[in-house]
């Protein structure tokens, strides 16, 4: 049975391509910025393009949420064949994307849109689309992501303190000892918040205080390993978390341009929303 009701969400969700095409999930591109110039996240930029500029870069690129118009134009399209829509976006206390999309829906009448806050950024994005596509109902579907939102994570592991330390983050005599003494800092993203786990010495040690971290958030619902421009790392820890959870679907996604702004390259993560 067709769904009655369309998934919208925006290309900081890091959603898999495979994703978009089974649960038929619409994607609005958010913008990155490097001085001058704009490009579509995913569509006018690759994510390896982005992180080879990125590294170039003597400054930090910044984003920007799509227009109202964008967003009033996509839900137009959907409203054709579609009785209502769910729009999840990346947290308010990160971008206006949600507030741009409230805008957008508001132009648009006769067409119900719920707009989501996730609070959060990356991968659960991806996973609250995947619970919304799977509701028989606009109603249940909201419902049930509104649920998960507080239980989402993001943990990342940082190969360096440069792109922090550009974004303001730490200073620069924290980036310095930090490179000094090569500490990898964790961070978690959860309740709004990005807040510091850890500092360990090494990525090898620090990639293995990731996963015992995780064992501590245990049960989760969903999980899945994230990295930029890390593939073969990915791949051993979702080898590694797949023989401790063998009935568990564990994707390995890539992080994209917003989270990878903060991250930089060769970062890894964690995401994952808690039973």
């Amino acid at each position: 049975m067709k769904r009655t009701f369309a998934v919208v969400t925006d290309s900081t969700a890091d959603l898999p391509d495979e994703w978009r095409r089974r649960y038929d999930i619409e994607i609005v591109p958010l913008k990155v910025l490097f001085g001058q110039d704009t490009f579509r996240d995913r569509v006018d930029m690759t994510d390896e393009q982005f992180f080879a500029r990125l590294a170039a870069s003597t400054s930090l690129p910044t984003t920007s949420a799509p227009s109202p118009g964008e967003f009033a134009e996509v839900y137009r399209r959907l409203a054709r064949d579609h009785e209502g829509c769910i729009s999840i976006h990346i947290g308010e206390q990160l971008s206006a994307t949600a507030e741009a999309a409230r805008v957008g829906a508001s132009s648009v009448e006769g067409f119900t849109v719920n707009v989501i806050d996730s609070q959060t950024v990356s991968m659960p994005i991806a996973f609250l689309c995947r619970v919304a596509a799977e509701s028989p109902t606009l109603e249940e579907a909201t419902a049930e992501v509104e649920r998960r939102i507080p239980k989402s994570r993001v943990l990342a592991l940082l190969d360096t303190l440069r792109y922090v330390e550009m974004g303001g983050r730490v200073s620069r005599a924290q980036a310095m000892i930090g490179t000094m003494l090569d500490l990898k800092p964790l961070l978690l993203v959860a309740n709004r918040e990005i807040k510091s786990v850890d500092r360990v010495r090494t990525r090898s040690r620090a990639i293995q205080r990731m996963v015992e971290f995780l064992r501590t958030e245990m049960p989760v619902e969903t999980l899945a390993v994230m990295h930029a421009q890390a593939p073969d790392e990915a791949e051993r820890i979702a080898t590694q978390l797949r023989a401790e959870l063998p009935s568990m679907e564990i994707p390995i996604g890539r992080i994209g341009c917003v989270l990878g702004t903060h991250t930089g390259p060769q970062a890894l993560g964690l995401v994952y929303i808690k039973k």
